[in-house]
């Protein structure tokens, strides 16, 4: 879940739960509201039946059709009815005024405190008492109980509830896509961070992120940013002046050592044995004179692409002179290399030569040397497939981590010899050529592959 998701979630759940209490408390109060004014209108109306009155002669006004009337007269300490509606409960408490008379949840059912059977439309009534005082009737006490329907009060609090559960709800979603707004208002200066701090990782040079006008914590974020930001920068720019100045001093000695080994091959004097030997050694300077060379590539100021001379290159012929280059490794460490298809059909890449055969040379190094001993090493070019090389070899663990392999000065097994930088420099020359170097590690099988960008094959 976003960031700006969670925000929104947690100001929706906390506008939530406070206008639900607040909501709360105000339909409370109305519903208060309503019941008072129906309790004050009844009382209204039993003060002016009270009025009409009058026990001798008696004179009672009738109720109306829904309602129950109760008037008793009080004299000389006898209690007696002068009127009683016949649907009138024997039960009410006259003292407890504008209460709800509660009736029976099945409608036409008799039960106790009410003669006979109910009408199906009442449902809830309010009870109202009004008494006559001693300057009105001296010689008498009368007390009239009115029940009064309150379905029209029960509609209008179902009505309020119901527009405040609407209202609530109307609010929320209000309240979350207002929400979701301000959330994406107030999170945009971070995703211009972000977005700056993303095109770093494309981009050639690593240039200071754009402070924001306001000085709050988003301007100190971005500070501590671009010092983190100037501190790589430092190391990138002395790692790379390193890998230079290593590079250009190695370039005269190891020229010095070819042009001997050159000369040498030149004089007739030599045996068999010493001329394939010196020749070995030749290729072994030239690779290495290959490998300063790209170490003075990847070490170059990064405002610009390095440079590529891309021509048309036999990859079989290729292939087959980077075995014949480390066939002398392989034996050595007992492995066997084996070349699939064969003979390899004729394909063309239009690539740079000299980097992609430093490229397999590191690959296939790499394999020889984590093989297990005996087993073979499969190089195979994938025919049907556009710009593809695979190198597979046993090794004698299950599994490694192959994202870990390609970064600078990690080596599997730290018994082995090397400086960890063969498969760091393979994929950077991999990206370099407009392709990808994938690696993957599974059942005591390693498998590398150089996956070239389309339309490579000529």
């Amino acid at each position: 879940m976003s960031l700006r998701s969670r925000i929104v979630l947690v100001v929706a759940l906390v506008f939530a739960l406070v206008s639900a209490f607040a909501g709360w408390l105000m339909l409370n109060r109305a519903e208060r509201s309503l019941i008072r004014a129906f309790d004050r209108a009844a009382q209204t109306r039993a003060g002016w039946l009270l009025s009409l009155v009058n026990p001798d002669p008696a004179i009672v006004p009738l109720p109306l059709n829904d309602e129950q009337m109760l008037v008793t007269v009080e004299s000389y300490g006898s209690v007696r009815d002068l009127f009683r509606s016949p649907h009138f409960p024997t039960n009410i408490d006259p003292i407890r005024q504008n209460r709800w008379v509660e009736q029976p949840s099945e409608p036409d059912r008799p039960i106790s405190g009410w003669p006979g059977r109910l009408p199906r439309k009442w449902l809830s009534y309010r009870l109202a008492v009004a008494e006559t005082t001693t300057n009105q009737t001296p010689s008498s006490h009368i007390r009239l109980l009115l029940v009064v329907p309150a379905d029209s009060l029960g509609k209008d609090i179902n009505n309020l509830r119901w527009t405040f559960g609407l209202g609530w709800l109307l609010s929320l979603v209000l309240a979350l896509g207002a929400g979701y707004m301000a959330a994406g208002w107030l999170l945009r200066p971070i995703q211009q961070l972000v977005g700056q701090a993303s095109r770093i990782g494309n981009a050639a040079r690593i240039d200071p992120l754009a402070l924001p006008k306001s000085r709050d914590e988003l301007y100190g974020l971005t500070v501590a940013l671009n010092q983190m930001l100037d501190r790589i920068r430092e190391n990138m720019d002395t790692q790379r002046h390193f890998f230079g100045a290593a590079a250009h001093e190695l370039r005269t000695p190891l020229a010095i050592m070819k042009t001997g080994l050159e000369v040498t091959l030149k004089r007739d004097s030599l045996a068999d044995t010493e001329t394939a030997f010196l020749k070995g050694q030749l290729d072994e300077v030239s690779r290495l004179a290959r490998l300063i060379d790209e170490f003075m590539t990847l070490s170059q100021a990064e405002e610009g692409a390095p440079k590529v001379n891309k021509n048309p290159v036999s990859i079989a012929s290729l292939l087959e002179r980077c075995l014949g280059q480390l066939a002398s490794l392989a034996v050595e460490y007992e492995v066997n290399l084996q070349l699939n298809p064969t003979p390899l059909p004729t394909i063309y890449w239009q690539t740079d030569a000299s980097k992609l055969e430093h490229i397999l040379l590191n690959l296939i190094e790499n394999a020889i040397k984590y093989a297990v001993i005996g087993s073979t090493i499969t190089v195979q070019v994938d025919a049907l497939a556009d710009g593809i090389i695979r190198l597979q070899n046993k090794t004698t663990r299950e599994t490694g981590p192959t994202l870990d392999l390609l970064q600078p000065y990690f080596r599997a097994d730290p018994l082995k010899e090397g400086h960890g930088l063969g498969l760091w420099i393979s994929h950077r020359l991999t990206t370099l050529l407009g392709g990808r170097l994938v690696l993957s590690w599974q059942d005591f099988t390693f498998v590398s592959e150089v996956r070239m960008p389309s339309g490579i094959h000529l």
